[in-house]
This record gives C-alpha cells, sequence and structure tokens, in this order.
C-alpha cells in the first residue's frame, strides 16, 4: 500500500468548516498543541507509540512497522467505529498526524476500505502550527479596534463575555469580541491562574486566537488591554500592537463593587491546597512593594477566612497603583463606563458609546 496515494488538502482547508479534524498523534503529542474543534483518535497510546519508537531505534523501520501492526489489528473495528460515531453529518474526516505521514495516510486509506472518503491533512500538525505562527505574524486588524482599559475588577472581562453572549442581536456596529485572557485561561495578574479550570500550552493559545482572528465578525474588534504576556503565555506581536494602538475605553467601578466580582470570580473558599499555597507565595512577591505591616496583615486575613479584606487591601495598596502607572496615566480615553449590577445594561452602554465613537461623537462618558 506504500504505492497508494491518497487526497490531501492543506492545513488552512482543513479548518474552513468543511471537514472534522482527526488526529491520530498520541495523547502525549496531543496535549502539547492542537487544531481547534479536532478530536484526538490515536492508533498508538502514549505507551504504544514509545514501545514501537523503541523497536524502530533498536531494529529499524521494518520490525517496528510489525510492532505497530501487532498493537493495532486487534482494535481496528472498534477504532473505526469510534471514529465514524465521532463524524457530524455532511463531514468529512481530514486525517492529521505530526508530518502528514504513515500515521494519517493509513487511517485514509482504513477508512476508504469501509467507504469513507477521507482526506489526509498535508504536511500535519508541523504544517498547521507553521501556518498559525505566519499568519499571527503578518495580521492585522481588518476594523477598528477598542481596547478595554480599567482597573481590576471593574468588569473588563464581563462586558466581554456579556456583548459576546449577546451576539448578533441589536443594530449595527457590530462587535466583534475576543476575550483574550479567557482563550489564555489567566486573568492577566501575578494570580489570575488561581480558580481556572486548567493551564492552556502557547500552542493551543495561538490556535484558539488565530481561529478567531482569522474571519472578522463584526464592525469593530474589542480587546482587553493586557501587556505583552498573559501569565505565562506571550501575546503575538502584531496582537499586542493592535492593543497599544486601539482606540482606549476606560472601565470602572466602586471598590465594593469589584471586591464581590472578584470575590464571585476567584472563589477563594473553594480553593484547593495547591492554590492556597501558591496565593501564599505570590503574596509573599508582592509584600516586596508593601510596608511590613500590610503584608503581615494580609496573611493573617487570608488565613482567617477574611477574603473581602484581602481583596480590598491588595487594590488599594497594589493593584490600583500599579494599574495607574501602567495604564491610566497619560491616556485619552474616547469613552468612560462605570459598571453596576446589571451586565447586560453595561453592555448596550458600551456598544452605544462606541457606537457615538465610530460616527463622530467625539468622547464622551456612557
Amino acid at each position: 500500500m506504500s504505492g497508494v496515494t491518497v487526497p490531501c488538502i492543506e492545513p488552512e482547508e482543513a479548518v474552513q468548516g468543511r471537514y472534522l479534524v482527526v488526529d491520530v498523534r498520541a495523547p502525549v503529542e496531543f496535549d502539547t498543541g492542537s487544531v481547534p474543534g479536532s478530536v484526538n483518535l490515536p492508533l498508538l497510546d502514549d505507551e504504544a507509540r514509545a514501545h514501537v519508537g523503541t523497536v524502530y531505534a533498536q531494529l529499524g523501520s521494518q520490525a517496528a512497522r510489525l510492532a505497530a501492526m501487532d498493537t493495532v489489528s486487534p482494535i481496528l473495528p472498534q477504532y473505526l467505529r469510534t471514529l465514524l460515531a465521532a463524524l457530524p453529518p455532511r463531514k468529512r474526516p481530514a486525517v492529521l498526524c505530526w508530518r502528514g505521514g504513515e500515521r494519517s495516510r493509513n487511517v485514509v486509506l482504513l477508512l476508504a476500505l469501509v467507504g469513507v472518503h477521507a482526506v489526509q491533512v498535508r504536511g500535519g500538525y508541523r504544517a498547521y502550527r507553521r501556518w498559525v505562527r505566519e499568519s499571527l505574524e503578518h495580521w492585522a486588524p481588518p476594523v477598528p479596534v477598542f481596547t478595554l482599559h480599567g482597573p481590576t475588577g471593574s468588569g473588563k472581562s464581563q462586558l466581554l463575555r456579556t456583548l459576546r453572549g449577546m451576539g448578533g442581536r441589536g443594530q449595527r456596529p457590530r462587535p466583534w469580541v475576543v476575550d483574550l485572557e479567557g482563550l489564555a485561561l489567566h486573568r492577566g495578574s501575578l494570580l489570575g491562574g488561581l480558580n481556572q479550570p486548567g493551564e492552556r500550552t502557547q500552542k493551543d493559545f495561538e490556535a484558539l486566537l488565530w481561529d478567531q482572528l482569522r474571519c472578522p465578525h463584526g464592525d469593530y474588534l474589542l480587546l482587553e488591554g493586557e501587556g505583552r504576556r498573559i501569565g505565562r503565555l506571550s501575546l503575538p506581536a502584531a496582537v499586542a500592537a493592535a492593543i497599544s494602538t486601539g482606540r482606549p475605553v476606560h472601565v470602572a467601578a466602586p471598590v465594593e463593587a469589584r471586591t464581590q466580582r472578584i470575590l464571585h470570580e476567584y472563589a477563594p473558599g473553594a480553593w484547593s491546597a495547591q492554590e492556597r499555597r501558591h496565593f501564599l507565595e505570590s503574596i509573599a512577591l508582592i509584600g516586596a512593594s508593601l510596608p511590613a505591616s500590610t503584608a503581615a496583615s494580609l496573611r493573617t486575613a487570608f488565613e482567617d477566612g477574611r477574603f473581602a479584606e484581602v481583596v480590598q487591601v491588595l487594590l488599594v495598596h497594589y493593584y490600583d497603583p500599579l494599574y495607574q502607572r501602567s495604564s491610566v496615566e497619560g491616556r485619552d480615553f474616547v469613552l468612560r463606563l462605570v459598571t453596576g449590577a446589571d451586565a447586560e445594561a453595561d453592555a448596550r452602554r458600551l456598544r452605544a458609546g462606541i457606537a457615538s465613537v465610530l460616527s463622530g461623537g467625539g468622547a464622551r462618558e456612557s
């Protein structure tokens, strides 16, 4: 079967919606980075892949192929049933491995035996990854950009989530929302990784980001003001430039409301022992910028469960001065918004304010 050719498509075609990307790499490979929306259906699990690799190193390619067949042959019928069950109606499988080699090619051939016309992704995940990185490097916003600035807890992320949830409701101009912190699974600050569903790899962050940027979904792009890093993840230079040159919008809220919003999002009462240790380690780092008595009182309040007090002290004595220096001083905001308890009302006011700015209404309060 080595001389048999299979139909191939480029990575950029595989993500256009007509295909289900079936990633046949081992789970350990898939976990380091994958195509958004793809399913991982490996022919060889991590242990079997390691064994075949050892056989290849010791005995050569023919022995490795036989070892792979010994592992795969008994499970092939169930493997094909699982793959077919995962296939949505009217979608073809686009099969992907590391570099468009034998693993994906063999799965395409196997599917052909049961009447399924699959395609192979040319160049595999390696080519997909190269396309994503090059595309992000050369990306430029095709519509005006507005950047949300404001102190911690003012509701910037909530505005983004609410606007995105509202979809196309309402009149134009329509917002195109990209929630960078949501994609990163991190809120951007030293403590931003707490109470998150997991950790995002750099590869997956860039893949998800490009998936949202490659097709404009509105009349203006709405981003949150971020630095060059969100936690351990790096923003592509073109996206960082769009943030810094976007029309700035200031979002504010009273400190009491910000405290309650932070307590709701971070839920410190439900933290694991590891998260509690991480918080205390971070407080030790933050404490270097605070009076010794303030740092000590923070730790005591946290250990006593007085979480609202901890949040307010951090806001007033650490985050607000830091944010004022880095994101507010000297900035000429085109719109100012004070958030309240009604997230949808806030989102509608933000949308109306931006519409006014785009129509030439100038800087305003909303």
